[in-house]
């Protein structure tokens, strides 16, 4: 089974479950629209201000566009799973030479707030809370709901 069936088949069975597909639901309604990144940590290393301006996640759908001067791409595609104890969150990469790859990250919306870390070794576990410290494969994201 390709990388392609296996989502849509967990897909399809996380969504047989009622109090999942409700939670699911609900986050990934919360999780629509746009995000302006105010802060980045990748590996350990603090991403300067200057690399942020002008950069946005969007999530549309079960999509993850990113916006960056003024060019937007669909990079990822997303599943959650909101009933662990912290949220977890799969991307599956879109473009570009890893194409096919799958993150597996953590999440946390709180209002107009959203943290996202992400483990970017395939080989790695997923990440615990939400740190980069150096010498490991972890990006951590802070964003901010963009007022549209």
């Amino acid at each position: 089974m390709n990388i392609m069936a296996a989502w849509a088949v967990a897909g399809t069975v996380l969504l047989s479950g009622g109090d999942l597909a409700d939670a699911i639901k609900k986050d990934k309604a919360a999780l629509q629209g746009t995000w302006q990144v105010t802060a980045s940590v990748s590996k350990g290393d603090k991403v300067s201000a200057d690399d942020l301006k002008g950069l946005f996640l969007i999530f549309r759908g079960d999509a993850i566009l990113i916006r960056e001067g003024g060019k937007t791409e669909e990079n990822f595609s997303f599943v959650l799973d909101p009933n662990k104890k912290t949220k977890e969150i799969d991307l599956l990469l879109k473009v570009g030479p890893q194409k096919g790859r799958i993150d597996k990250g953590i999440y946390q919306v709180d209002g107009d707030s959203l943290k996202i870390c992400i483990q970017t070794s395939k080989d790695a576990a997923r990440p615990r809370d939400f740190s980069s410290p150096a010498g490991s494969e972890l990006w951590l994201v802070l964003l901010q709901r963009a007022k549209e």
